[in-house]
């Protein structure tokens, strides 16, 4: 399993992006609370600066960036390490499901079956060649959890294939990295899982926590980034089933 992990160099740089691009996006909702009538529709907008963050960071480690969607509307960041050809993608762990990584999973309220995030199951195919009988099993909690392959694309799969193949051939490693909000609204976890295309189980590499620094918030911090009261505020990420690339690579 070591040799899945990444550097610790990059861990480091991973987590702090994680959190700084956090607190930008807070900075940016008492912005708009301040000057706007209304501004909660900018809760959705959390990934955005923990995924630009981490863009703007990670060129100077060896990595680029890729801009995809998921979904019709759901735009999102590949990460891509040149030399070791490893990609990963960040996932709010509200709605990451790692014992069925390709069904998304909703708020404790609105039951755990959410939508099939077929793209995930995709990428995923990266990782066939990954030894998974060297990571420890998920634990079953007795929870029924329904693994399986939905291969419903917005066109057609024959239009496809080939492309998905060559872009699978094109890398050694998929991972998904997962990031926690506690009940204090702050960063308390981010985890790196390498998800099998076999059983749709997330395996957790490595729980990178340790790397967290300055994640504190402050009440007025959390007063901004706090659902309203008997409100849920639902982000559209975990909606986010397609499977549609876009070739441009940033440099």
């Amino acid at each position: 399993m070591e040799q899945y992990k990444f550097s610790s160099e990059n861990n480091k740089m991973i987590v702090e992006a994680i959190v700084e691009g956090y607190r930008d996006y807070i900075e940016h909702r008492k912005d708009r609370k301040a000057k706007m009538k209304i501004s909660s529709a900018f809760a959705w907008t959390k990934g955005n600066f923990i995924e630009s963050k981490i863009a703007e960071e990670c060129v100077d480690y060896g990595f680029r960036y890729r801009k995809s969607k998921a979904g019709l509307t759901w735009d999102y960041l590949q990460f891509i390490h040149g030399e070791s050809k490893i990609l990963f993608l960040v996932k709010n762990a509200t709605y990451f499901n790692e014992k069925c990584f390709s069904q998304s999973k909703l708020p404790a309220n609105r039951g755990n079956k959410g939508s099939h995030r077929t793209y995930l199951h995709e990428l995923s195919k990266i990782n066939k060649g990954v030894e998974f009988s060297k990571f420890q099993p998920v634990v079953d909690d007795g929870e029924v959890t329904e693994r399986y392959e939905q291969l419903s694309f917005f066109v057609s799969e024959n239009q496809v294939k080939e492309e998905l193949e060559n872009f699978q051939s094109s890398f050694t490693e998929f991972h998904i990295l997962t990031y926690t909000l506690d009940e204090a609204y702050q960063i308390s976890e981010v985890k790196n899982y390498l998800p099998n295309p076999t059983d749709n189980v997330a395996y957790l590499v490595e729980d990178l926590s340790d790397f967290i620094f300055g994640a504190e918030l402050t009440n007025e911090d959390r007063e901004v980034v706090a659902p309203e009261m008997g409100e849920e505020i639902m982000d559209p990420a975990a909606y986010d089933i397609g499977i549609l690339e876009e070739d441009q690579l940033a440099k």
